[in-house]
């Protein structure tokens, strides 16, 4: 039985931790290569792993029946993590999360070719009108950028990528199945990058030793909490409070580096956030027309 009020509570928790750990991995991103924060991202979230799946399932959670599906999810989604983490080393950390929710935008696009999803002319205007919320908050043109700002137009592509692969995945294995891939196989991934690439591995001390320890525990305990918010609440309901990740991004960008938004960030904030609201709210009313139920 849905419970949208926990389902509501358990996403923004889920979004608290989120931020949180965009913070710390932009503190970091001070004193240790970006690369080697990505690492120990992956490899303390690996450590936490047994908190989340049960010990006696984590080995049957790694059988899958689209092993292709499931690498390339891991390896989109630890490209994401190091471009996004890159990205923030240079940029506002609300610059580069408003940005990066452009995935929204190019998930329905490419929904049409890879899970023959149909695209009416709202959501193509929705569309439309989110990218133009984006090239706001980018302003190319109008004032020099700094390269960093275009990594998260990467990194929205990339997670577009990601969930439709997810939702194509999902035909074939379990939540479970997934989450544990994207940290087994991403701690993988990252040992061999910090390995083999030079200059991306600084000795950390003490305390930043602590901070990857608590990098590893905001992403599972952000992903723990939201797999039980979609368990209790429809995605329909639940979409709309993803987009407080924004404003929580500009506070604590505002409190913790000092970073004041200004008008045409806060603009393009606006247009992303209402495109996205939109095309949520269309693709839920289509799916409730399809199945017949009355949309909540």
């Amino acid at each position: 039985m849905d419970n949208i009020p926990r389902g509501i509570a358990l996403t923004l928790v889920s979004i608290v931790f989120f931020v949180a750990l965009d913070s710390l991995a932009k503190i970091m991103t001070q004193t240790l290569p970006s690369l080697q924060i990505a690492w120990g991202r992956y490899v303390f979230s690996v450590v936490l792993l047994p908190f989340l799946i049960s010990p006696r399932l984590l080995i049957p959670a790694l059988r899958t029946r689209r092993l292709d599906l499931q690498m390339a999810r891991s390896v989109l989604l630890v490209s994401v993590t190091c471009a996004f983490f890159i990205a923030i080393r240079h940029i506002p950390l609300a610059d580069a999360v408003a940005i990066g929710f452009a995935a929204p935008f190019i998930t329905t696009v490419l929904a049409i070719p890879v899970l023959d999803e149909k695209v009416g002319i709202r959501r193509w205007t929705a569309i439309a009108i989110g990218f133009a919320g984006v090239m706001i908050v980018l302003r190319p043109g109008f004032e020099e950028r700094h390269w960093a700002y275009f990594l998260p137009l990467g990194v929205a592509a990339g997670m577009a990528t990601y969930n439709v692969l997810t939702r194509l995945v999902n035909r074939y294995d379990e939540a479970r199945t997934s989450m544990a891939y994207n940290n087994v196989a991403g701690a993988s991934v990252m040992s061999l990058v910090v390995l083999l690439l030079p200059g991306q591995w600084l000795p950390p001390g003490a305390l930043d030793w602590l901070m990857l320890a608590l990098l590893g525990g905001c992403a599972m305990t952000g992903h723990y909490c939201l797999i039980h918010a979609f368990r209790h609440a429809p995605v329909s309901a639940l979409a709309p409070f993803t987009y407080s990740h924004m404003i929580l991004a500009m506070i604590a960008g505002l409190v913790v580096f000092g970073e004041v938004p200004d008008l045409w960030t806060l603009a393009g904030v606006a247009v992303i956030a209402a495109s996205g609201l939109y095309i949520f709210h269309r693709e839920a009313t289509l799916r409730a027309r399809a199945t017949g139920r009355p949309q909540n």
